[in-house]
């Protein structure tokens, strides 16, 4: 991809001085596409600041007629952007955090890879960052981290690398505020493209006091996003494991009126070798059904049937679910004298389909942590 078609998107919601100031400085840099989004800004108060930008060279800017959100501003910077087969662009602040030597490192990197998703990544450890900033980008890092396996340096960063090819998936996506950011990472996650990270500056002038995030309302959008996501995906395992169990059933019979009907004696003292054939063959044919349906449904890890790691681990994890069922069951059942079998057994099995869930996840189905 040539650096010089990469176009540099700005959505700004009542942008101050330092609009303007970033737009004379980028045009100062290079002569790239600039595409601004005004988010519905009173035109009384702040139309200024759009009109001294649209009057330098190659400036588009948008309109919202009213404030959507810096996600919806985003999806229409997109959608301009692949109208006009522009190949890719960044994504940058009005707010003066993203400077413009490093919007176009940023820029390099997507030209070099664009088949990733380029994040612009600040260093949180260094003085002068507002309190919350810190303690909301090592939350919401955190959290993604646990619940998609993947690290991240830095969730909330606006400055943004982004091929024309994924801004294809990204425009029909839900979301609107900030918390589209989020699925963007979520997206490219579920889409297998891999990330590259961007060492830039960490600038934080007046406390940040130009955000217009709202930390309530807005953290709680962005964590909402990710608890969704990972209850569909747990759904979509219950679901799975549910079908697995329907062929189980369905297995069993055909192997024990149909195929093993012929075989009517006992080994090992009373053990019919009917019903233990007609068993572990069921049981195999649905392991297999649903290590499919979780490698490829599920978990999304790769293409193709089955693959020897994840399948011995998966094996292994079968196994252990097994024994720890029985332990488990018979240890609550010598503690608790008078329970009930059938509902201590249940329960057990509930608890270790959940513990299922998360070792296959971040185990048997891990994504390979590349970048």
């Amino acid at each position: 991809m040539e650096k010089s078609l990469i176009a540099v998107i700005i959505p700004s919601y009542e942008p101050t001085a330092k609009l303007s100031g970033l737009i004379r400085s980028l045009r100062s840099c290079f002569s790239n596409p600039i595409i601004i989004v005004n988010d519905g800004s009173d035109p009384v108060k702040y139309q200024k600041y759009f009109d001294d930008a649209a009057a330098y060279p190659s400036v588009t800017v948008l309109t919202h007629e009213k404030n959507f959100g810096k996600g919806r501003a985003l999806k229409t910077a997109f959608a301009y952007c692949l109208e006009h087969d522009i190949p890719g662009a960044v994504t940058a602040d009005s707010d003066g955090q993203h400077l413009p030597e490093d919007i176009s490192r940023c820029m390099d990197a997507l030209a070099e890879t664009p088949q990733k998703l380029i994040l612009g990544v600040r260093d949180f450890k260094v003085d002068g960052i507002p309190f919350k900033s810190k303690f909301g980008n090592v939350l919401t890092c955190s959290v993604f981290r646990v619940l998609t396996g993947r690290k991240l340096s830095d969730t909330q960063t606006g400055l943004r690398g982004i091929s024309a090819d994924f801004m294809k998936q990204l425009v029909d996506i839900p979301g609107e505020r900030f918390e589209f950011e989020t699925k963007m990472l979520w997206e490219a996650k579920m889409k297998k493209i891999l990330y590259r990270e961007v060492k830039i500056s960490t600038v934080y002038e007046d406390g940040n006091s130009g955000t217009h995030f709202r930390p309530v309302r807005d953290s709680w959008l962005i964590y909402k996003t990710l608890l969704r996501e990972i209850f569909l995906q747990f759904l979509l395992f219950g679901c799975s494991s549910f079908f697995s169990f329907i062929v189980d059933i369905c297995m069993f019979w055909l192997f024990f009126n149909k195929i093993f009907n012929d075989i009517d004696f006992s080994f090992f003292g009373k053990l019919s070798l009917r019903l233990f054939l007609s068993v572990g063959c069921a049981r195999c044919v649905s392991a297999f059904v649903n290590y499919t349906l979780n490698r490829n449904l599920v978990f999304k890890r790769s293409r193709g049937l089955i693959d020897k790691k994840s399948l011995v681990k998966y094996i292994l994890l079968c196994c252990c679910m097994m024994l720890s069922s029985y332990f488990l069951t018979e240890g609550v059942l010598s503690l608790a004298k008078h329970a009930n079998e059938v509902i201590v057994k249940i329960c057990v099995d509930t608890f270790l389909f959940y513990i299922t869930f998360l070792i296959q996840k971040f185990i048997v189905f891990r994504h390979n942590r590349h970048r």
